[in-house]
């Protein structure tokens, strides 16, 4: 798994954002708010060399890109399904572009509850209307996400907007980390396991509408309790409690561990490496900080000694050794004894 940045922009303020921090980096890097075509052959380069089957496509808003359509043709003509990570807000060229492939060649992931006005409920549900247009154009390429930011978060409107556009019968949630250097809205862990028993119960509903739930990376086992954790295997929920390099791969070749830990874990995309070798540099840096989590308790539990369980978020994981450099001893001045 990579993700290939292609643009720097994005129009909205979502208050959780966890890209915030990276977008910062790239105009204070004075990067190219857009990645060039040539730029993009060479990541489709490191995909195939990576024996990576899947261009996935990220930002800011990928389909903001003035050239966003003629980059996604060039990625399926050699091969590649696409997935878009995007808001749904879409230029109508990058929506029809989309539009136009294979089922079996694209996802779009849709994040249903980003938007550009927090506070402004009537602009919200305008833009909720113009999300559920385009859920409904892409049909079953499209898979809806959710971020969770709040505790007071209410799945029901996912349900409604899944059976009127004919998406996929499936919500990706998200679980709103911290980003380790700046000052987005996040859940914090002791808020878990609240938000868990929230989520066990809607499970319950989406699989009496035939939808199953699937989680992004950060969650971790202990949230939930034994009954909850029943009730998810029950219903199929697609439980996994993950948390490794993802690889997002920035317009200037700069690859960080993921989002919320740019500045901090992260490497360059040299024009012989691949995706194993990356990953393992990033593995690398952020290993001594693995043997904890975000609980004290994790540095003790059988399921993250086993592997099982991460740990949950590496960011978030960080925060709490906020008075502790991140830093990586040098190989030459590691002991050999």
């Amino acid at each position: 798994m990579a993700n290939l940045v292609i643009s720097g922009v994005c129009a909205l303020r979502c208050p959780y954002c966890f890209a915030e921090e990276h977008l910062a980096a790239l105009k204070a890097r004075a990067v190219p708010l857009f990645i060039s075509p040539e730029i993009f052959e060479q990541r489709l380069d490191f995909l195939q060399r990576s024996g990576i089957p899947e261009a996935r496509l990220i930002g800011g808003e990928p389909t903001l890109h003035p050239q966003f359509a003629q980059l996604v043709a060039r990625a399926v003509a050699r091969g590649f399904k696409v997935m878009v990570f995007s808001h749904g807000l879409m230029p109508e060229r990058a929506l029809a572009a989309l539009e136009a492939l294979p089922l079996q060649q694209c996802t779009v992931l849709v994040n249903m509850n980003a938007t550009r006005y927090p506070a402004d409920t009537a602009r919200r549900d305008k833009e909720h209307a113009r999300r559920a247009e385009t859920l409904r154009r892409l049909g079953g390429r499209a898979l809806p996400g959710f971020t969770i930011y709040t505790p007071d978060f209410d799945l029901d409107p996912l349900l409604a907007a899944i059976n009127s556009t004919g998406c996929q019968q499936m919500i990706r949630l998200g679980v709103a980390q911290a980003i380790f250097a700046g000052h987005n809205q996040y859940i914090h862990p002791k808020q878990y396991p609240y938000i868990a028993h929230k989520i066990a119960r809607f499970a319950v509903k989406a699989a009496q509408a035939g939808v199953t739930i699937s989680f992004d990376c950060g969650f971790v086992p202990c949230m939930f309790s034994d009954a909850d954790l029943a009730v998810l295997r029950r219903v199929k929920a697609d439980a996994q409690w993950h948390c490794s390099p993802i690889l997002d791969i920035d317009i200037d070749g700069r690859v960080v561990h993921c989002f919320p830990l740019t500045g901090t874990a992260q490497t360059t995309l040299e024009s012989t490496a691949d995706a194993a070798s990356l990953r393992a540099a990033l593995a690398e840096q952020s290993a001594p900080y693995r043997m904890a989590g975000i609980y004290r308790d994790c540095a003790t539990c059988a399921l993250k000694a086993s592997g099982a369980c991460a740990g949950g978020c590496l960011a978030m994981t960080l925060r709490r050794f906020q008075q502790t450099p991140f830093q990586v001893t040098p190989p030459a001045e590691r002991s050999t004894v």
